[in-house]
């Protein structure tokens, strides 16, 4: 199962990139990775009930909003050192694409061309005899086009001269409510990551959470940034 979320890009904030990425679970280990993140949410919240008060999302742990917004600094980096380890020893595959928008000549289709290029780059994840659906979080605006758009990659290949033909993602893409799935928030922590290195974040909690970056191997299974120079 390909679990995955987006990033919109912010050029008024120099964030340039609008990302797509997410997780490739086996089937045989949800459960196992769900555990740890239960385990999390009964700490903190005395519950592993999925609910809005009890999800994993980075942006609410990073701003001190929702459910986080009565802890301090150092509880909070905690929460993310302890979802970053979980994201690192998980035994899944991780995918990310970073689309450049500032060097983007078609700016309208931004989002389209960041969700073909994340469906290669899980296509190319996947081994010969694997297959997998994906499952992106509900609250993204983009997907009634995602849905339409993997129709076409899978009859027609990726749209370009260069494209490649979707095999091993069958089915449609499904979504549900980031608080509805673990799985979800582990994709939404995995995009944080990721955008963190790209460096757009500042501030004393960005500067700290970059020291705790440098004590996990997040190396993608597979990536795309484009344009290039």
């Amino acid at each position: 199962m390909t679990y995955f979320d987006e990033v919109k890009a912010q050029p008024t904030q120099a964030q340039n990139y609008y990302f797509v990425g997410g997780i490739c679970v086996p089937m045989d280990k949800i459960i196992e990775i769900e555990g740890h993140l239960n385990k999390l949410a009964i700490e903190l919240f005395k519950t592993a009930d999925l609910t809005p008060d009890t999800c994993f999302h980075a942006r609410l742990i990073h701003f001190k909003k929702g459910p986080f917004g009565n802890m301090d600094f150092p509880a909070r980096l905690a929460v993310l050192r302890r979802l970053t380890e979980i994201l690192a020893e998980a035994p899944v595959k991780r995918v990310y694409v970073a689309i450049d928008y500032e060097k983007l000549k078609a700016k309208h289709k931004v989002a389209e061309i960041a969700f073909a290029h994340f469906c290669e780059r899980v296509e190319l994840a996947m081994e010969k005899d694997e297959r997998t659906i994906l499952i992106g979080d509900l609250d993204n605006q983009e997907f009634k086009n995602m849905i339409a758009d993997f129709a076409k990659y899978r009859t027609n290949g990726t749209p370009w001269d260069w494209g490649i033909k979707i095999t091993s993602i069958v089915d449609s893409v499904h979504f549900a409510r980031s608080h509805h799935s673990r799985m979800i928030q582990l994709a939404d922590i995995y995009l944080y990551t990721v955008s963190h290195r790209y460096g757009s974040r500042k501030g004393g909690f960005a500067d700290a959470y970059s020291g705790v970056l440098k004590d996990f191997n997040l190396f993608p299974t597979r990536y795309k940034v484009w344009p290039r120079d």
